[in-house]
């Protein structure tokens, strides 16, 4: 009889570990969600800091150009440089495992140095012969100031629009006026992808190009459509936009 109850006891106490050890259907689909906010959590930190980055970067250039003579604030600003472009291999690293895709720093940071090099050497040797107009969408306000800079210095007529609703009505004042949409893809009232194909129920031909801080797989989630859509991630500089919005206008590198 003791030999009976002690083996009951034992089959119950073995019971109640295995009930403590393995985690409930409930426990495993709540860690499933944590991990999935976890993930947009890290995707959505990672898109703003592209956004700051970008700012920091093409002003820093606009100082750089300013202080040619003085040597000193020419090394910091080289450095400011520099950090920027480690954070941006960082966000990116941030992207990566918000998808859970390998990344490997090392070749990010010497991948973002030498497209650096041949968009500065390109953007040095061309020009756009005729004004374009270009509809600039984005919604964070000290990118788009900065980008509108940087597209006026280099000879475009560029239209500024905080969001996709907005960029809508000043198409329509300008109807056949406009080259390129260089447009945001995550704005409030209405994204960059909705204000493009009401646009192009108007324009089928009309050439755009897109930018986000999400990287393209992000974006264009489907991959037998837009692979071949113009894009440009950011954080970027005033040389890769530059390089980029020819590209998009059919100019020849």
């Amino acid at each position: 009889m003791r030999s009976t109850a002690l083996k009951k006891g034992s089959r119950s106490e073995t019971k109640k570990r295995k009930a403590i050890a393995a985690p409930s259907a409930q426990d495993a689909s709540d860690r499933a969600r944590e991990l999935e906010q976890a993930d947009k959590t890290a995707g959505y930190v990672a898109h703003e800091l592209n956004n700051l980055l970008t700012v920091i970067q093409i002003n820093t250039e606009f100082l750089l150009d300013a202080a040619r003579d003085n040597p000193d604030s020419t090394e910091e600003l080289a450095d400011i440089q520099r950090a920027a472009r480690r954070a941006s291999v960082l966000a990116r690293q941030l992207l990566a495992s918000s998808r859970h895709e390998p990344f490997d720093a090392m070749v990010a940071e010497e991948s973002l140095k030498k497209k650096a090099a041949a968009k500065s050497a390109t953007a040095t040797q061309n020009a756009p012969r005729v004004a374009e107009t270009i509809l600039l969408v984005e919604d964070e306000a000290a990118v788009r100031s900065l980008a509108r800079k940087v597209l006026s210095q280099r000879g475009f007529r560029v239209l500024e629009a905080s969001d996709g609703a907005i960029a809508l009505r000043i198409a329509a004042s300008h109807v056949g006026e406009i080259d390129l949409v260089l447009t945001d893809v995550a704005m409030p009232n209405l994204g960059g992808r909705g204000m493009v194909e009401e646009l192009r129920e108007l324009s089928p031909a009309l050439r755009v190009l897109f930018m986000s801080g999400y990287a393209r797989e992000e974006v264009f989630t489907d991959k037998s459509s837009d692979s071949r859509t113009p894009y440009l991630q950011k954080p970027f500089t005033s040389d890769t936009l530059y390089s980029q919005v020819r590209a998009a206008l059919g100019y020849a590198e």
